[in-house]
């Protein structure tokens, strides 16, 4: 049993028990100062995991060799240490790209440790339901959950993260009933329907589908696979690991084209030996710099020109995961194409036909299996609590419409601009306020970086 809180703890909520809030509550508990009362508000029955980590397919790997995803930057070592220590390094081997169903397992297990170093000090509860409602109350905080519950709260902080796949296009009469329509790639058994010979449309070319072209080779699926998305980008493999080269120089880029050009010059200048990724890698310390420096248009032109690009060469996979995808395009079983997915329809075989339109021109084509693998869906306002949010004035969109909008510190801004005392954001949701906020290392050491202001009790 966990003792009841202090009756002058701090309270706070933690909105999401994934990566991010996870990450949240080990942080706040290493730092508390005085007596602390933490909720999350998480349905799944572990926290720690969420949509990334909570894959049961051993074959779904963490996209960092594990020596690159410790949650405490001084903590150098900490999450290989614990693989090895749990016979998932065998022998003396060094850091790998390890599944990520063991790194879920590392994240709840150090959660757990770090609530036990904490003692009575804190005490950390999770409730497995959703929050429907973030309202301020007398200088403080109210929370509803799906239950009816409410739940005071000195700080809230909003930290669920990815949400399922949207849509392509509108779906024919039936389509989305037919097992056939995979439409979360991340459900348990949801690619349970897809036979060994079946052809199969992945509807899209990200991580995602990376993820589910190997699920589906492991399983035995001979058939063949077309990837389509609208400009056909792959993710790119790892290189050389390397974040200290000085990519910036006296002169800060103030338009997209700046960047564009600047970033281009850097990786013709590096070292081949190095390669281009160290150049991306470097840039990521400083992004958040560069990215509040450039105007909002700019930040626009940027997610609507280049954020693609961006993408594949900052989001790279496993070794193992790009070695079978360039052996499945070898062997003729994937073929990537540049095409939009215009129309999805039942046919009357039970099938479904796919309206493909590229370079002008549209053909129908007919699949035994539809999987989206578009990546989450990125109109946050399509979360009716942050559509709340956003209705009442307490918390704004971002610049670019990727997220909230936050300051440097996490702190959610209302409609006239200003912080909300006590309400903060973490996680992809606040990607458009730094420039990038998606990977598990950034969002930890972010989180270390301004938790401390977060539990201050004049915040």
């Amino acid at each position: 049993m966990t003792a009841p809180p202090a009756s002058d703890a701090l309270r706070l909520v933690i909105v999401g028990g994934g990566f991010t809030g996870a990450a949240l509550a080990i942080h706040a508990m290493r730092v508390a100062a005085g007596p602390l009362d933490i909720v999350v508000l998480e349905p799944r029955a572990e926290l720690g995991r969420g949509v990334a980590y909570g894959t049961a397919d051993r074959n779904h790997r963490i996209n960092v060799p594990s020596d690159r995803m410790d949650v405490a930057a001084a903590d150098s070592g900490a999450a290989t240490a614990w693989f090895r220590a749990h016979g998932l390094l065998p022998g003396g081997e060094a850091a790998r790209y390890l599944p990520r169903a063991a790194y879920g397992a590392y994240v709840g297990d150090l959660l757990a440790r770090t609530g036990a170093a904490a003692g009575h000090r804190v005490r950390l509860r999770h409730l497995r339901m959703a929050a429907t409602a973030v309202t301020p109350r007398n200088g403080a905080w109210e929370v509803d959950a799906e239950t009816g519950e409410r739940i005071a709260a000195d700080r809230v902080a909003l930290c669920f993260g990815h949400a399922v796949p949207a849509l392509p296009s509108r779906l024919g009469p039936g389509v989305a009933a037919s097992r056939r329509f995979v439409s979360d790639p991340w459900a348990a058994d949801s690619l349970a329907a897809v036979e060994p010979e079946d052809s199969v449309l992945v509807v899209g070319t990200g991580l995602t589908m990376a993820d589910v072209i190997t699920s589906l080779r492991a399983g035995g699926h001979r058939g063949t696979i077309t990837a389509v998305s609208r400009r056909g980008l792959l993710p790119r493999a790892h290189g050389v690991f390397l974040t200290n080269l000085d990519v910036l120089g006296p002169d800060r880029p103030r338009t997209a084209l700046e960047l564009l050009r600047l970033l281009r010059r850097q990786v013709a200048a590096v070292d081949p030996a190095l390669g281009w990724q160290p150049v991306l890698d470097s840039f990521r310390k400083v992004l958040p710099d560069v990215w509040n420096d450039l105007p909002p248009v700019e930040q626009r032109r940027i997610v609507r020109r280049l954020l693609p690009f961006w993408e594949v060469h900052r989001f790279r996979i496993a070794p193992q995961i790009a070695a079978g995808l360039a052996q499945a395009r070898a062997e003729g079983q994937l073929s990537v194409q540049r095409a939009s997915v215009t129309g999805l329809a039942l046919a009357a075989d039970g099938r479904l036909e796919a309206e493909l339109r590229a370079g002008g021109a549209t053909a129908r084509h007919l699949f035994d299996a539809v999987v989206l693998c578009t990546g989450p869906e990125r109109d946050v306002s399509r979360n009716p609590l942050v559509a709340a949010l956003l209705a009442d004035g307490t918390a704004r969109l971002d610049a670019v419409g990727l997220g909230l909008a936050v300051d440097r510190c996490s702190r959610v801004l209302g409609a006239a601009g200003a912080p909300q005392p006590g309400l903060y954001a973490f996680g992809p949701m606040t990607r458009g306020s730094f420039g990038e906020m998606s990977g598990a290392a950034d969002i930890a050491h972010h989180i270390e970086a301004v938790v401390a202001g977060l539990l201050e009790r004049d915040p």
